[in-house]
C-alpha cells in the first residue's frame, strides 16, 4: 500500500491509513497478544525524499514515487492547496498504478489529485463538502456526491473530509478482510465501524465565504421572511421582476431554483435550532418554514439523511442533551 505524500499533504489521511493497515505498536500490541505481521507493507513515497508538511510534521525519509506503480493499493491523502497543479511525474504515476490494476484511493481533497490525473471522470465521487463548488467547476466530467461520507466506484474510493478518511480505511479493510476484521480495528480506535447518515449532515452553507452577488438584497430578503409560506409571485414582486425573470436571475446568481434554495435554508434554519435550543420538532419546523413536521422530516431526511431528532442528538452537547432528557 503506497501513501503518496506530497508536500501539502495534509497528516491526517497519512496517519490514518498507517493505523487502520499498519501493525499495532506498542502496549496495544502487547495486550491483543498481536506478534505476527500485519497483511499490508504501508509505505509512504513522494517526489523528495523528505517533506516538512505545512502543519509541521515531518514523516521522514521517503520511498521514491515509483513504488507506486507496483502496488495494490495506491493513497493520495487531502492537500492543503487542492486547486494546485500536479507536476507531470506525479500524474503518470498515478495513471500507471491504474493501469497496472491498483485500487486508488483519496481521502478528503486529495480527490483533487486523482481528478487532475483523469482518474475520476464518468465517476462519482466525493470530496470535502466545502469544496464542492470548485471541484464541479474544474471537472464537470466527475458525478459528484458530497452527500455520502465515502464512495466506493469500482477500483477508484474517495472519501469526503478529514475525519471520513476513516471511514472508507474501514471500509476498504472490511472488503479486503471482512467485516469482523474492520470492526475489531473499528473498536481498538474506538470509532463505530459505520457511522450513521452521511455528509449532507454536517453541510453549512454559511460556513462558505462566497461572494456576494446583485441578487444578495432579495436573498437577505428571503432568509428574514423564511418562516412565512413564500410564492414565486410574491418573490418575483419582491424583486421587481417577473417570475421568468426572476427565475433566469435567480439561477445565474445561486446556481438553483427559488423553491430548492429556500428548502436548504430552511433545513439550515432547522440545523441551527435543533443545535441550540430546545424547541420541539414541530416547533422547530414552524420557525424554519416547514409548517408542518411531516414537512419538515419529508425534506430533512432527504437533505440530510437522518433524522431532525439524532441530528438533535448528534450536534447539541452532551449537557445539553442530558437537560432535556
Amino acid at each position: 500500500m503506497a501513501v503518496v505524500v506530497l508536500p501539502d499533504t495534509i497528516a491526517l489521511g497519512v496517519y490514518v491509513t498507517q493505523s487502520v493497515f499498519g501493525q499495532p505498536a506498542g502496549m496495544i500490541a502487547e495486550v491483543m497478544g498481536i506478534d505476527e505481521p500485519s497483511p499490508y507493507e504501508v509505505v509512504l513515497c513522494g517526489n523528495a525524499t523528505r517533506h516538512v508538511l505545512p502543519s509541521g510534521i515531518d514523516f521522514g525519509e521517503l520511498a521514491p514515487l515509483d513504488v507506486a506503480r507496483d502496488a495494490d493499493t495506491v493513497v493520495v491523502a487531502g492537500v492543503v492547496e487542492p486547486m494546485k497543479p500536479r507536476d507531470e511525474e506525479l500524474i503518470n504515476v498515478l495513471r500507471d498504478a491504474y493501469q497496472g490494476g491498483a485500487r486508488l484511493v483519496s481521502t478528503c481533497s486529495g480527490a483533487f489529485v486523482l481528478a487532475q490525473a483523469g482518474l475520476l471522470d464518468g465517476r462519482t465521487a466525493t470530496t470535502h463538502w466545502l469544496l464542492a463548488a470548485e471541484f464541479r467547476q474544474a471537472f464537470p466530467g466527475v458525478r459528484l456526491d458530497v452527500d455520502r461520507l465515502y464512495v466506493d466506484d469500482g477500483r477508484v474510493h474517495t472519501s469526503a473530509g478529514r475525519m471520513a478518511a476513516l471511514d472508507l480505511a474501514l471500509h476498504l479493510l472490511a472488503l479486503d478482510r471482512g467485516q469482523a476484521a474492520a470492526n475489531d480495528v473499528g473498536r481498538i480506535l474506538v470509532s463505530a465501524p459505520q457511522r450513521s447518515g452521511g455528509q449532507a449532515q454536517f453541510v453549512k452553507d454559511s460556513l462558505r465565504a462566497d461572494a456576494t452577488t446583485s441578487m444578495e438584497p432579495l436573498l437577505q430578503w428571503l432568509r428574514e421572511n423564511l418562516e412565512q409560506p413564500i410564492t414565486l409571485a410574491q418573490v418575483a414582486a419582491h424583486g421587481h421582476m417577473s417570475e421568468r425573470t426572476l427565475a433566469r436571475k435567480f439561477r445565474a446568481a445561486t446556481g438553483t431554483t427559488v423553491f430548492d434554495w429556500l428548502i436548504r435554508e430552511r433545513i439550515n434554519r432547522a440545523k441551527v435550532l435543533l443545535e441550540t435550543t430546545d424547541f420541539t420538532i414541530g416547533e422547530v419546523a414552524a420557525m424554519a418554514g416547514f409548517g408542518s413536521t411531516e414537512a419538515l422530516r419529508r425534506h430533512f431526511d432527504k437533505a440530510v439523511g437522518t433524522t431532525a431528532g439524532a441530528y438533535r442528538r448528534t450536534f447539541r452537547s452532551s449537557a445539553a442533551n442530558e437537560a432535556a432528557s
